[in-house]
């Protein structure tokens, strides 16, 4: 019964069919069970409003219990809607927090759709540098520009402009926003820079309940960022479903934010 409730609901919100192997992947836990189970109960409201390309806003609920008013952060952060992990969270469920995103063509209409904080600076792994940063034509593949050969090639897109950008470290941008010390939602997409901001981050001045992370199938970089969250608490989980991200949960912090 379980199971096909589940079937429906991850249906709906646009997830598709769900082999019996990740139905039990999700339903491992009692306590999982039971937040798909809140999950199901909501599932009409979240048709058409989850706008993240894997759904991930969807499971940041399913693992907070559908909470309000939670904090998330985002880079980058495209126009604040396209494929946006976060959206959902804040336009839906009333959470707050920061995105940033450096590729200029999306500026103007991120500052239109978003009522959160907006970085316009590049998160890279230390602040008041300025370095390159290549804008491909296709704005959601833009990266700083000492990643953007590799990437282009992966994805078969030209570089279109090269411009100078500042930057800021992941650590002096939740000081700069004066953000929560443990936060529910972190979510990483920067086409190939992962885990040099992460490998910076002081994880012991702040804490996420979630983490989600492109590696876009760049197995070295997965293995490092995955032996760095690990080495900090972080559990790798839902492999069969996060495909080019890996999702990350610390369930001690999460337990905390539930209070």
């Amino acid at each position: 019964m379980l199971k096909d409730s589940l079937k429906k609901i991850l249906g709906n919100v646009g997830i598709g069919a769900v082999s019996s192997n990740r139905l039990a992947e999700l339903l491992a836990t009692e306590t999982l069970a039971t937040q798909v189970l809140k999950m199901i109960s909501e599932g009409a409201s979240l048709q058409g409003q989850s706008k993240a390309q894997l759904h991930q806003d969807v499971f940041v609920l399913l693992a907070t219990g559908f909470k309000k008013g939670g904090y998330f952060v985002e880079f980058g952060a495209t126009n604040g809607v396209k494929r946006s992990n976060t959206h959902l969270l804040e336009k839906h469920y009333g959470w707050n927090g920061i995105l940033a995103e450096p590729a200029k063509l999306w500026h103007p209409e991120l500052v239109k759709n978003r009522d959160c904080e907006i970085e316009l600076n590049c998160v890279w792994h230390s602040s008041d540098e300025t370095i390159s940063f290549s804008a491909a034509s296709d704005g959601e593949l833009s990266t700083i520009a000492r990643f953007a050969d590799s990437h282009a090639g992966i994805n078969g897109q030209p570089e279109a402009e090269t411009y100078d950008v500042k930057t800021i470290s992941l650590t002096d941008l939740l000081t700069k926003y004066a953000a929560p010390s443990t936060i529910e939602y972190l979510s990483i997409d920067t086409e190939g820079s992962e885990f040099e901001i992460l490998n910076a981050f002081d994880f012991d001045r702040y804490q996420f309940g979630i983490i989600h992370v492109e590696h876009n199938y760049d197995e070295a970089k997965r293995a490092d960022i995955f032996a760095l969250l690990n080495k900090h608490g972080y559990t790798r989980r839902f492999e069969n479903f996060s495909r080019w991200d890996d999702w990350f949960y610390n369930q001690g912090v999460l337990d905390r934010l539930a209070g």
